[in-house]
């Protein structure tokens, strides 16, 4: 009967996690240095998280050998591109809940890989054809986090382990007008999936026991679509951009135990669905000033509205009370030198979670987020003893400071086990990154 209910515990959710490293911290430190009000202007290669009409432009590395007056050393005007990142996220949340447990050891260290391949090295065309893909992954030991607890465990909807999973974002993108005018779509992946358990001669007795056992799972990825566009006319740039939601799904699990005893035979229905990203629309514009000062503001719409309970959990519970949310983001660079420059941001992202609550006790904060972020360009240039060095490469650097808004959250029928209660936090962010050419 234990093997039972641990088969029960694993494949049954009562409330989807979510959240993405990328969205609340940034998916590489120059961009989370202008708070990720960079969709009209991106073209790193984390592109594909920000708009990936970017992997269209030209990278930093044909930047550099454009505006170079020494003799070049390579003939190619098209450069591949690869970066690496290690972000340390320590966020503290606070609360007048009893349970608290699962907040108390809250973290939020993540990794980033990103890599561009410019097909023009394969054919030649006047435009510029780019594949990106960009990774995001947790760093706190574990690829992968899946909760079944209690709805009224406190657990917060965009921290800790709701962001636990990896992002995988990839695709292509075209120059559609020389110097203009970026066209991109790609995919966001994940995996769902479904299967079957059979458990035969299953005591019903409260020992340990180790049934007969048989199990299958299909797992495959789940590509979503993500689109971006890009225009750029003289100092101004504009982008536009969609990224669709994602969420692991294993449904159905047909599950079948047979008791030792009497011969009693369980059928059940189980599924499995968590780790919820939303659908985002983003919007944004940046003006460039005599070649050294750029300003930009992002618009994110992200559409929790859509958040979802699993097949077999909403049968018996009503949907989580979330929101669509708005969030806003301001941008500004200064080009100190040509190798060097300075970034400040600033986002505000309001919580999806009202004010009010039936028995669930998600938790959101209303984000207030100050960035400061800054770049250095090491080429054969920098230094007599870097005259062997090839290709550039630049080094990121991001300090990110979150205030998270005190909130008060009132029950609609108060008791003693579910109360009402109030949290608030903070978190300290801080990414260095490394980016070359190839």
């Amino acid at each position: 009967m234990k093997t039972i209910y641990c088969i029960i515990l694993l494949f049954s959710v009562r409330y989807v996690h979510a959240g993405s490293y990328g969205d609340v911290y940034g998916g590489y430190p120059k961009q989370a240095g202008m708070a990720g009000a960079v969709s009209s202007f991106v073209n790193h290669s984390s592109a594909p998280l920000y708009n990936i009409a970017g992997l269209a432009r030209k990278n930093e590395q044909e930047v550099i050998r454009e505006n170079s007056t020494a003799n070049p050393k390579e003939e190619r005007l098209n450069f591949h591109e690869v970066s690496f990142s290690y972000h340390h996220v320590d966020p503290k949340i606070s609360t007048n809940l009893q349970r608290r447990e699962s907040l108390s050891n809250t973290k939020d260290h993540h990794l980033t890989f990103g890599l561009t391949f410019s097909l023009n090295e394969i054919y030649n065309m006047e435009n510029k054809l780019r594949f990106g893909l960009h990774i995001v992954s947790p760093a706190t030991g574990n690829i992968v986090t899946i909760n079944d607890q209690n709805p009224n465990v406190p657990r917060p909807i965009q921290s800790g382990a709701a962001n636990e999973r990896p992002s995988i974002m990839g695709g292509l993108a075209y120059e559609l007008w020389k110097d203009h005018l970026y066209f991109g779509i790609g995919f966001n992946a994940f995996v769902r999936g479904g299967g079957s358990v059979l458990l035969k001669n299953v005591p019903i007795a409260k020992e340990e026991s180790t049934p007969d056992q048989q199990v299958i799972l299909q797992i495959k990825p789940i590509i979503n679509p993500i689109y971006g566009l890009q225009f750029h006319w003289n100092q101004f740039d504009f982008g536009l951009s969609f990224r669709s939601e994602s969420f692991l799904s294993i449904d159905p699990v047909t599950t079948r135990a047979q008791t030792t005893l009497l011969g009693i035979q369980l059928d059940l229905d189980l599924a499995l669905l968590d780790l919820y990203q939303p659908k985002v629309y983003t919007s944004g514009i940046s003006y460039l000033l005599k070649d050294r000062y750029r300003f930009a503001f992002d618009v994110n719409l992200e559409k929790w509205s859509e958040y979802k309970l699993s097949r077999t959990k909403s049968t018996y519970n009503q949907n989580p009370e979330v929101k669509d949310t708005t969030n806003l983001r301001l941008g500004f660079e200064y080009l100190f030198r040509p190798d060097t420059s300075f970034r400040l941001g600033y986002a505000r992202r309001p919580s999806a979670i009202g004010d009010s609550s039936g028995r669930a006790n998600l938790l959101d904060f209303d984000r207030n987020i100050y960035t400061f972020g800054m770049s250095y360009v090491i080429t054969d240039q920098s230094s007599s003893y870097l005259t062997g060095l090839k290709k550039a490469v630049v080094l990121d650097f991001v300090l990110d400071y979150q205030s998270w808004s005190s909130r008060e959250i009132v029950k609609r029928e108060p008791s003693s086990e579910n109360p009402n209660f109030s949290y608030g936090g903070k978190a300290l962010h801080i990414g260095f990154g490394i980016t070359t050419f190839l």
